[in-house]
């Protein structure tokens, strides 16, 4: 598998080196975002190379972006789920889908390359402690041609406040069941400290995390595929729907996401959850256990949280506000012109054609 990914890595490594500084017409508004370490690697790219104005991203995790942009901080900002809690943004804001991707089942377990298969029950055993060694007798069961190391697995996942961590509970939650879903905190929701690995670290970032289980032998985490293709990791197949064990690649992403229902509204049912959302807010209701030929299960979207403008009826009534409406024009070149273009090989996915027309609509709000 890392032998056909070599040209992916040599094509993220091209786009790279193109983009280490702003183009030099990028000048007038700058608007800085924060969130998502899943999405870091296309708003990298999609930030240096934007034209118009000057774009910024910080990768902090979805929690911090969420609050930084609630507290006005930021312009914009990046999440992997939506607003649940409180603090709220005190002023009208929107919701929009950008982008999705895969999250990627990575380790080292020592001799196993990639390919390694995975299902949800497994998963689940190993967050929660009941698996605790790589040639456990339900590895095995799904691996009956791998040799398995007789080690402890050492367990690496988000620190509370991930958007990823959000997914992936509610992933664990509709398959196997014993998780509170959409659940920010991956110890939380399974129950506590007493229902989860002992022999676990958490990290802020994805991109800590993949460096963590690049320098440790034996450990398994969840991450984007975008560090995970630069990254000298194992990555696991994952059982779908539908029975089959499947890699997580930008188009089986896609199958799952652009399968999806599109929501809207001012609180959106969300997992079994009620979403605090603004009025017009636009995102999916994943159903992990849809039966898609081909689909990766556990594939996500990355939604940009953006000021909305309150034309109070008034459709004749224009934002005049040069930073908001910067925002809008970078969503825009984000999911119709950056993502398209770039998306599939840093390992995330462009909004079908049915989304992204919604998504198009629900960006002119911004302001």
């Amino acid at each position: 598998m890392r032998n056909k990914l070599m040209t992916v890595i040599a094509a993220i490594a091209v786009v790279a080196g193109v983009v280490i500084s702003a183009p030099a017409n990028a000048a007038g508004v700058s608007i800085a975002g924060k969130g998502s370490s899943f999405a870091n690697g296309m708003l990298q790219v999609c930030t240096a190379a934007y034209p118009t104005n000057t774009a910024s991203y910080t990768s902090t995790g979805s929690g911090t972006g969420r609050t930084e942009f609630a507290a006005g901080n930021v312009q914009w900002a990046a999440s992997d789920n939506q607003y649940t809690t409180a603090p709220l943004p005190g002023f009208n804001y929107t919701t929009v889908p950008l982008f999705g991707g895969p999250v990627v089942f990575a380790y080292s377990a020592v001799g196993v390359g990639d390919g390694l298969n995975l299902d949800a029950s497994v998963i689940s055993g190993i967050f929660k402690g009941t698996i605790t060694k790589w040639n456990d007798a339900a590895i095995k069961a799904l691996n009956t041609k791998v040799k398995l190391p007789n080690k402890s697995i050492k367990v690496a996942y988000r620190a509370s406040g991930s958007g990823t961590t959000a997914n992936l509970t509610s992933y664990l939650n509709q398959t196997v069941g014993g998780w509170l879903a959409n659940n920010k905190d991956l110890v939380a929701s399974a129950g506590g400290s007493g229902s989860f690995s002992t022999n676990s670290t958490s990290f802020a970032t994805s991109q800590l995390l993949a460096a963590y289980i690049e320098d440790n032998s034996n450990a398994f985490g969840y991450f984007d595929l975008s560090d995970a293709l630069t990254a000298d990791v194992g990555i696991a197949k994952l059982k779908n729907a539908a029975g089959a064990f499947v890699m997580p690649t930008a188009s089986a992403a896609g199958k799952f996401i652009n399968a999806q229902p599109i929501i809207t509204g001012s609180t959106d049912a969300l997992n079994g959850t009620i979403g605090f959302t603004s009025n017009g807010t636009l995102v999916l209701g994943p159903n992990f256990t849809k039966v898609i030929p081909g689909a990766y299960q556990l594939s996500i979207v990355t939604y940009g949280l953006a000021p909305r403008f309150d034309n109070g009826g008034n459709s004749k009534l224009k934002s005049t506000d040069a930073t908001k409406l910067a925002v809008q024009d970078f969503f825009n070149y984000v999911v119709k012109t950056c993502v398209p273009a770039k998306a599939a090989s840093l390992g995330y996915v462009p909004l079908g054609s049915a989304l992204k027309t919604s998504v198009l609509a629900q960006i002119k709000n911004i302001g």
